[in-house]
């Protein structure tokens, strides 16, 4: 099943609607973190060598599950696992996996074998990589451990060969140098190998490299061809981002986007035009990203490590991303309730003369200038460089909170850019403000609001706005030649479905030493009154308090390049309000007309209460991530704390 040609007719699902799909997919989630765990551990075949040194350097994308089981089963001790058994929660859960159980039973027969079934073939590590061989196309290779003895999975590759026969795809058997015999063959004229060999399957498009696979798991080497585990940018990067020996990495995954590039693009002009210009901008100085996730070490339910590894020194686009390190404490106007801040800081100076560079080298020396001044600074009246740039800070952040309860998208956000003069910067905004009024009659405004300075559109303008979008619907449904009826039945919907979610008003504003711009009038006056007080302060929350010192103990330093912090707790009194609210049961009532989908999701909802608040924080851990800059690159590390229920 894993390896089957994507376009059999066992694997297409362009004909099953999409809420059957997505009620199916649950239900997958719930199997896979219940049946698997319970047919129990396989045991690793401990002769077999690590995957990183069968594979050859050569590889240039690799994502490595462990061990599917033991990952499944440690994502059963978590929070959402947990969540998911409680008392309030267990109800609904449950009916989820039934719909979705239904949803699945009616294309079983297509597929051939039961989920449980599918659920039982991986039973341990599994594998995605892409091979880029010198001077050749990219070769493609999975590997999934089954065990000796699997009967799913040699049910469902007897599955796969007899659609694939009905289809006048041809089998043959063949036998490698290695002396290893495999199964060949075609997917519109690209070869496939496949074999299973104590208890891995294993599926490549290149005979040699899967020939070379099994030479350096008999011991044997490789000419001019060494291991990926002895790949310089994979060591480097999977040193930074491994964990102990006592908490090996449960997720790992490696990425050299130029080498990837370059072998895709093999043989296509345009892609050989592009890689020649990387040098002069510098993306060639990016040399590999990768990461790994650890599931259950110590304190924290998961941790995850990103490393974006680099030349040094950096040139072109990587310098120009110039993050500084700072003291990132959370701005006073950002409340303790927004469920997502991020933070970080450039150096804007060193960004536009890097921006000016690669300009200038791609094309001539003053053509950077020449544009901006010819198509920005003449239009606004300004100095993009010298009354623009001059004015920020670098300090940019980026909040979401929650604005209109009951709306699907409640969740407003607000970014911030900080300012270094308030009054040359108030100056400088208004002038842009006029700009777009009398460019492009944007129908920004200037008012105070509880001593701040903001522009947003008139409510005229946006009623305006949204009149000539509904006159400009009708014409074309005229022309469409619609009914009197269908146009009043369209729009009727269309209301139905306006009802369900928030109309933003974007506003600017200046609070303190901060830009503040948001797509919510309601969010902006938050942030004014947490500024003044009369909202606590995300800086003074004592979670957020407690996620910052564990950042300094696990990265060993208090001054990253940026943070981020986000407590889903806020973001759940959102979804419960949407969920409960009276327009959204009026807008799954119209839809369950037409839609299984919706008309199940409306079952669901009508015969089961979405959980209490009280009985989601039990759940809930905030979770934070920060980056830090060094010689090697950036690295990123991403941590949520273990659940303690006892302490509740």
């Amino acid at each position: 099943m894993m390896f089957a040609p994507t376009h059999l007719s066992v694997f297409r699902v362009g004909r099953v609607r999409v809420g059957r799909v997505l009620l199916q997919a649950l239900f997958v989630v719930a199997i896979f973190t219940t049946s698997l765990v319970s047919n129990g551990l396989a045991q690793r075949d401990e002769e077999r060598p690590n995957i990183e040194d069968l594979l050859p350097e050569t590889t240039v994308a690799f994502i490595q599950i462990a061990d599917i089981r033991d990952f499944v089963e440690k994502a059963q001790n978590g929070a959402g696992m947990k969540l998911l058994e409680d008392e309030a929660v267990a109800p609904l859960y449950e009916r989820v996996v039934e719909e979705g159980r239904k949803a699945y039973d009616k294309v079983q027969d297509d597929v051939g074998l039961s989920l449980e079934e599918m659920m039982s073939i991986p039973s341990g590590e599994m594998v995605l990589a892409v091979i880029a061989p010198r001077r050749k196309n990219p070769v493609f290779m999975g590997i999934m451990e089954v065990g000796e003895e699997n009967e799913a999975a040699d049910k469902a590759w007897g599955v796969i060969k007899d659609k694939a026969g009905a289809e006048g795809v041809a089998f043959e058997d063949e036998e490698l140098e290695s002396g290893v015999k495999v199964e060949k063959f075609m997917i519109d004229d690209q070869a496939v190998f496949k074999v299973k060999h104590k208890g891995l399957i294993v599926a490549c498009t290149s005979e040699k490299v899967l020939n070379n696979f099994f030479t350096r798991w008999d011991g044997g080497a490789v000419k001019k061809v060494r291991p990926l585990s002895q790949n310089r940018k994979f060591i480097t990067i999977m040193n930074r981002c491994r964990s102990d020996e006592d908490s090996p990495n449960d997720i790992a995954f490696f990425v050299d986007p130029i080498s990837l590039i370059k072998s895709a693009g093999r043989g296509d002009m345009g892609m050989q035009t592009a890689l020649a210009l990387f040098p002069a901008i510098g993306l060639d100085s990016i040399l590999g990203i990768g990461g790994s996730m650890i599931l259950g070490e110590e304190d924290y339910e998961a941790i995850v490590h990103g490393h974006l590894l680099l030349s040094n020194p950096r040139k072109g686009v990587t310098k120009m991303i110039a993050l500084k390190p700072d003291d990132y404490e959370p701005e006073t106007w950002v409340p303790e309730k927004a469920y997502f801040y991020m933070t970080t800081s450039w150096d804007m100076p060193q960004m536009y003369d890097e921006l000016r560079g690669i300009f200038d080298l791609t094309m001539e020396e003053g053509t950077f200038d020449n544009f901006v001044s010819e198509r920005i600074d003449s239009e606004i009246e300004m100095s993009l460089e010298e009354d623009i740039l001059t004015q920020l800070s670098g300090r940019i952040s980026v909040s979401q909170i929650g604005v209109e309860p009951g709306k699907a998208n409640s969740g407003s956000v607000i970014f911030g850019m900080g300012l270094n003069d308030i009054d040359e910067s108030t100056e400088m905004i208004r002038k842009l403000m006029d700009f777009f009024n009398e460019r492009f009659e944007a129908g920004f405004e200037e008012s105070e609001y509880e001593g701040c300075t903001y522009w947003t559109f008139s409510d005229e303008a946006i009623d305006s706005r949204r009149s000539a979008q509904q006159k400009r619907r009708d014409e074309r449904s005229k022309r469409r030649g619609d009914t009197d009826d269908e146009i009043r039945e369209r729009t009727e919907r269309r209301e139905r479905r306006l009802a369900t979610v928030r109309m933003p008003k974007p506003t600017f504003a200046i609070i303190g030493s901060t830009l503040v711009m948001s797509d919510s009038f309601e969010a902006f006056e938050q942030a004014v009154a947490t500024y003044k007080g009369e909202i606590e302060p995300l800086r003074n929350s004592e979670e957020f308090v407690k996620m910052a010192d564990q950042m300094t103990r696990l990265l060993g330093t208090d001054m990253p390049v940026a943070l981020s912090y986000s407590n889903p707790k806020h973001q759940f009194e959102q979804l419960l309000d949407y969920g409960n609210a009276d327009s959204t049961r009026d807008f799954l009532l119209s839809q369950s007309e037409t839609s299984e989908f919706w008309g199940t999701v409306k079952g669901i909802l009508d015969d089961h209460d979405l959980p209490p608040m009280d009985v989601l924080n039990k759940y809930v851990v905030p979770q934070g991530w920060f980056v830090t800059s060094d010689d090697t690159g950036y690295h990123m590390l991403w941590f949520q704390e273990r659940l303690k229920l006892e302490d509740e």
